[in-house]
């Protein structure tokens, strides 16, 4: 996997990410404009979260780019974020976005992220998927762990969206 520098762009993402993205189901509210110029609000949950950003669903089409506001239900604090890109493609009439905080120390999901030490971020990228809900996480593996997790088919963890344990299987990585 070719390397990166720090905080280079690929496909509208960044890599090598200052926290760690969690696969966390966080209610939200959203407060924007669609791409029509028609301002809506809308209710709905994060996929995955980190202190810089999120990816969440909505059900309508966006602007990278613009600013919208999101409120979180977990915590009832709210913040600015920029559309960074379209994040996947269309599933049941919902869209999902990868948005960037306008102001990552005004933490809004109520999670404390470790920071990223340079070891981890050379560490093997591996996409994990939870066997109950489907929810897809980005790891961050060093080679021993990675290994015996492709000797075990998989790695029994927790899912902190379903909430339930199981093992998890390596899904072909791709930045959604």
């Amino acid at each position: 996997m070719p390397e990166h520098s720090e905080g280079a762009v690929i496909n509208g993402i960044r890599e090598n990410r200052r926290t760690p993205r969690l696969a966390y189901g966080v209610p939200i509210r959203v407060y924007a404009t669609d791409f029509k110029g028609r301002d809506f609000v809308e209710d709905s949950t994060t996929l995955a979260v980190n202190l810089h950003g999120a990816k969440i669903r909505l059900g309508r089409e966006l602007i990278p780019d613009q600013e919208i506001r999101i409120l979180s239900g977990k915590t009832g604090r709210d913040a600015i974020f920029r559309v960074v890109c379209r994040a996947g493609d269309t599933h049941d009439k919902s869209t999902f976005w990868g948005v960037e905080c306008m102001n990552p120390d005004h933490n809004i999901w109520g999670i404390s992220f470790p920071d990223l030490r340079p070891r981890d971020q050379n560490a093997v990228r591996a996409m994990l998927q939870c066997p109950e809900c489907r929810i897809r996480e980005l790891l961050y593996l060093d080679e021993p762990i990675l290994e015996k997790m492709e000797r075990m088919g998989g790695l029994v963890r927790g899912c902190l969206s379903c909430g339930k344990t199981g093992q998890w299987k390596r899904v072909p990585y791709y930045e959604a």
